[in-house]
């Protein structure tokens, strides 16, 4: 065998350590946590810890566990016992998502859960109703508290749909338009919320270069501009790499390598694990 094919590079040991943020004290995170279907481990023994406004980009072949790490962030499946959720410093293991939602952590979906029937402004509104979650009497009353709080929510939906300028689009019906868009009202719908913590589940794929551009730049000015916590699911390695802070890769559902962008993707464990070749 030729030299040439032998790498000198050692992996880094600094990727193997644990979380830098204890969860316990993290805007989001979670501890010890696994998941399992039947004889399958789909999330093994993982810790995570966030700090306030920083974007960590999750990354990893098919089937390595990011969407049900996210799905248990965000509430949607427990861990298995003994694992441990913390928002804002807060364990919220116990927590439905719905709840979670409220406390400040909204979520985007890799396969769009809109409504195809409606328009985008009834899309965005409904999401926004479940944030106040009016009493019937108060959302039936043409003065009063459910009539002030409907224009406050119309007045924060048309802030947002000129913000990911999508306002030429609000009576537009959800079937119709092209998935760029389609990809933007699901954005959308999970701002309403106000959330603290934006959980992104590859929010860009299937776009094309111009579309990719467009939401990149939507999200890099909210995380900029709000300081908005991001945790993003995403497959291009060269988009991870230009924006996150820091990068967890997971491999058969646990975290082999965390760190800073440019010294994970130059790990040679990182690069078997995407390639194949030692």
């Amino acid at each position: 065998m030729s030299s040439e094919t032998t790498s000198t590079t050692e992996p880094n040991a600094a990727l193997r350590e644990g979380p830098k943020v204890p969860p316990e004290q993290s805007v989001l995170g979670c501890k010890d946590v696994t998941k399992t279907f039947g004889a399958v481990t789909a999330v093994d023994d993982v810790s995570v810890g966030i700090d306030e406004g920083e974007w960590i980009s999750i990354v990893g072949p098919n089937g390595a566990g990011k969407t049900t790490l996210l799905n248990i962030l965000n509430g949607f499946y427990d861990p298995d016992p003994g694992g441990q959720i913390y928002l804002n410093g807060e364990d919220v293991t116990s927590q439905k998502s719905f709840k979670r939602a409220r406390r400040g952590l909204g979520r985007t979906f890799q396969g769009l859960e809109l409504f195809e029937s409606g328009d985008v402004l009834e899309n965005i509104m409904t999401v926004r109703a479940v944030k106040d979650h009016p009493n019937l009497l108060e959302a039936l009353a043409f003065y009063g508290p459910g009539r002030k709080t409907e224009a406050q929510n119309m007045r924060r939906v048309e802030e947002i749909l000129d913000y990911l300028e999508l306002w030429e689009y609000r009576h537009s019906e959800i079937a119709g338009l092209p998935l760029g868009i389609r990809r933007r009202v699901d954005l959308a719908r999970s701002l309403v919320l106000e959330p603290d913590v934006l959980l992104l589940d590859e929010a860009m794929s299937g776009l094309t270069f111009d579309e990719k551009y467009d939401m990149i730049r939507f999200i890099t000015d909210l995380h900029e501009q709000e300081n908005l916590t991001l945790v993003m699911i995403e497959h291009d390695l060269e988009v991870v790499t230009d924006v996150s802070d820091r990068m967890l890769v997971l491999q058969k559902g646990g975290i082999i390598a965390r760190g800073p962008p440019g010294d994970v993707v130059e790990d040679p464990e990182v690069r078997r694990v995407y390639t194949g070749v030692d």
